[in-house]
């Protein structure tokens, strides 16, 4: 948080992850809802736009698992990863338009016609401890628990996101980067029967972001330790609001140090299950809303601070939702933004 930044003030935004399969189709959505702030969309649950340039990878087609093999055999491999790292070989780690179409096809619309409210551009792709949890060893265990594997996870985490950050920087100059790494996992280490040590979380999610030049994201839709995030190096803080307001309120203190220093909270307000949304409407979501800031403002938090610190979103990835309703979603997170601003006379 060392950068002088512009404050969101309700600014809407979204996960990159949707359920559309027209690429045209989804461009066309994001930029209807969120011209400020748009986020280059994943079209699929596939993990491939994260693994390319990471050593040691087994694919297991049969069973569409992906495993790292630290053995011996796979040593070369992670050495030239290492020298690659060291070098600081930016393009050796990039991003082809063949793993990730949404990202290239939404910034080359944005660099054809650049919308005149554009702001930010905001790429998502997986924190550090996500992606140890999620690529497993050999052995079924999370490669978060292999010294080796942890490290150069994020490292790669980091040096991935930097090409990202610097593709997005040379297409469109002068917009401001969002560089969103999602822990969703998180819970499972915080637990009881988890055995990430509170150091080693907190240093994988500061190692994920170590070199980026931008504004850094965090997305956690489950109720966890807070404090992991906030004593963190992280800017911004995603948490599921529609569900979880009052826990986040338990840790005003911390949220409190964390907004005073800088950091800002993104508030996913509108569900994302196909039958909680149908329950819902704006005016039931913006009353919603205004519960979990008054909670935090009773608590002693600055509310002008609190407000012009405050994203809005969907509660996490809409990609499980049928399309028409992920639609809705964005809509609504556009309106209950544009509802907001005007409540606080902020400017859009």
């Amino acid at each position: 948080m060392d950068m002088k930044v512009d404050k969101p003030n309700f600014a809407a935004t979204m996960m990159a992850y949707i359920p559309h399969r027209d690429l045209e189709r989804a461009i066309q959505v994001i930029l209807a809802n969120f011209p400020e702030a748009p986020c280059l969309p994943v079209l699929s649950g596939s993990m491939k736009h994260m693994l390319e340039g990471i050593p040691c990878l087994v694919f297991d087609r049969e069973k569409r698992q992906v495993f790292l093999d630290p053995s011996p055999e796979k040593e070369q491999e992670l050495l030239e990863f290492y020298d690659r790292y060291e070098e600081q070989d930016l393009d050796y780690f990039a991003t082809t338009p063949k793993a990730a179409p949404g990202f290239f096809a939404l910034l080359e619309r944005l660099k054809e016609a650049r919308p005149p409210e554009l702001k930010w551009v905001v790429f998502q792709t997986a924190g550090p401890v996500l992606l140890a949890d999620a690529i497993k060893q050999l052995d079924g265990n999370p490669s978060f628990y292999n010294e080796t594997l942890r490290d150069m996870l994020i490292k790669a985490t980091s040096i991935k996101s930097r090409w990202l950050e610097k593709k997005i920087k040379e297409e469109l100059p002068g917009v401001e980067v969002v560089a969103g790494l999602p822990e969703t996992t998180l819970v499972s280490f915080t637990s009881a029967g988890g055995t990430g040590t509170r150091e080693e979380i907190i240093d994988a999610i500061n190692g994920g972001f170590e070199g980026l030049n931008c504004l850094t994201w965090i997305h956690c839709c489950a109720n966890i330790d807070w404090s992991l995030l906030t004593d963190s190096s992280v800017d911004v803080i995603n948490f599921d609001a529609y569900q979880y307001s009052d826990k986040i309120a338990l840790h005003h203190k911390e949220f409190r140090s964390f907004l005073e220093r800088g950091g800002m909270l993104a508030w996913g307000i509108v569900p994302v299950s196909n039958e909680l949304i149908a329950k819902e409407n704006v005016q039931s979501l913006v009353e919603r809303l205004e519960q979990g800031i008054t909670l935090l403002v009773n608590k002693g938090i600055d509310e002008e601070l609190l407000a012009s610190s405050s994203w809005l979103l969907p509660a996490c990835d809409t990609i499980m939702m049928k399309p028409e309703l992920a639609d809705l979603a964005f809509n609504m997170t556009k309106e209950i933004s544009h509802i907001m601003r005007n409540k606080q006379g902020f400017t859009f």
